[in-house]
């Protein structure tokens, strides 16, 4: 990652920083950027740093590293081998901190033939997913067994992991493509179904896997079993332009209209219309929590009721919401010195903490949100837990060794260090 001198910061982890007063919300347009995998925010406090375990593993120049499932993989182009082959290394992550300064050995060492970048891994039972992007197609899922290394199968598209377990893997183009349910194991196609060229939309219902909903151009709408890839209901909504946008969230199928700046929502058990909402300059809705968000064209978002499609208040100053907790918002907006964040009251809009300015680390759904900035003094970075129910960020640590190219999972951070290696480091609580 690209890390940016932001200036002074309190790092010391045994102080406790007072939050800010919130600034005054302001009316300038801003920036429209929802599709955040890679994020980021900043420090209202800093707590005492927890307990660490470190580790630190060799990597040669073009390596990177993934956490997963307590463990760490280090992927990089393999000597003497065609150009394409990469070497996986898996390396068990200590409970304890190791008795001496040597190196680790990794649990297994495998050569993959991969023609392009490894990019996600994803870790099931008895197997590791790579995801692997593609130049010319949709890419790659690459599944090595977990104990060994050896590769089990691989096949184009990339993977979803269902919260119950159900593997399904995707493939798109301008055609359309297909997206099917695999046995993990043996990389068997259980069912398939073809998909449109925006692909296949999943349903996640308090932890547990919804229907698959697929939109097809000139609005004929499916909606799928998970586990069989059943259709359940099917309609044709005879959209009047096409949707600029469609998603699937608190059990409603949501389909955006730009150009008439209308939001229409459909129950997905039978797809029957529930609301309609007229959102002027609307652009893009996404989940908040107990909430919906329309953000426009112009600049902030309305706050709508998923039952209602009413308005209830209205985020001026912000262009996105990235993670809902505790009755709380974590929103973005332009600061100046990066996107600085602030932490929301879901029920009224009013901002009740400012979280400054950091670079999130790569997350899932679950997952509590790391994130580090570079240190004010003395190089490296700073680690922090973004707690948004609590409206504050707990400093974990001062990496002074890290560079940047950092990966959290759970309660784990790894980074590249200055020597080029990459360094692990485990926190409790």
């Amino acid at each position: 990652m690209t890390l940016i001198d932001l200036g002074e910061l309190r790092d010391e982890p045994d102080r406790e920083v007072p939050s800010p007063r919130p600034p005054r919300a302001v009316g300038r347009p801003l920036r429209v950027a929802l599709a955040l995998v890679f994020l980021v925010a900043t420090v209202a406090g800093a707590a005492p740093v927890s307990e660490r375990v470190s580790v630190v593993v060799p990597a040669r120049l073009g390596a990177e590293a993934f956490l997963d499932d307590d463990r760490l993989y280090v992927v990089e182009p393999a000597e003497g081998e065609p150009e394409g082959t990469v070497e996986v290394r898996a390396y068990a992550l200590p409970e304890r901190a190791p008795a001496d300064d040597a190196p680790p050995a990794p649990v297994w060492r495998s050569r993959v033939p991969a023609a392009g970048r490894f990019w996600q891994v994803q870790t099931g039972p008895g197997v590791v997913l790579f995801s692997v992007t593609g130049d010319r197609d949709d890419g790659q899922t690459v599944a090595l067994d977990a104990g060994t290394g050896h590769e089990r199968w691989r096949q184009p598209g990339y993977p979803w992991w269902d919260p119950t377990g159900v593997l399904l893997i995707q493939t798109g183009g301008a055609e359309g493509g297909v997206v099917r349910s695999v046995d993990p194991a043996s990389g068997q196609a259980l069912w398939s179904v073809p998909t449109p060229r925006e692909g296949a939309t999943y349903s996640v219902r308090s932890g547990l896997g919804g229907p698959i909903v697929l939109a097809f151009p000139g609005g004929r709408i499916e909606v799928r079993e998970l586990r069989s890839g059943t259709l359940q209901h099917a309609a044709d909504l005879r959209l009047d332009e096409p949707a600029g946008h469609t998603m699937v969230t608190h059990d409603l199928l949501l389909v955006v209209r730009p150009r008439a700046g209308v939001v229409t929502a459909y129950g997905l058990d039978g797809l029957r219309l529930r609301w309609e909402a007229r959102l002027p300059l609307v652009e893009h809705v996404q989940d908040c929590g107990e909430l919906l968000c329309a953000h426009r064209g112009n600049g902030g978002f309305s706050a709508v009721d998923p039952a209602t499609g009413a308005v209830r208040w209205i985020g001026q100053r912000w262009f996105g919401v990235l993670s809902a907790q505790g009755g709380r918002l974590l929103a973005v907006a332009p600061g100046p010195v990066g996107d600085r964040f602030g932490v929301l009251d879901a029920a009224t809009g009013r901002q009740v903490a400012d979280l400054g300015t950091w670079q999130l680390m790569p997350w899932f759904a679950d997952d509590r949100l790391l994130a580090v900035r570079p240190a004010a003094a003395g190089g490296g970075l700073v680690v922090a837990h973004l707690d948004v129910a609590a409206g504050r960020a707990r400093v974990l640590d001062v990496l002074r060794d890290a560079s940047g190219d950092c990966r959290g999972d759970a309660d784990t951070v790894s980074c590249r260090l200055r020597t080029g290696e990459f360094g692990a480091w485990r926190y409790g609580g």
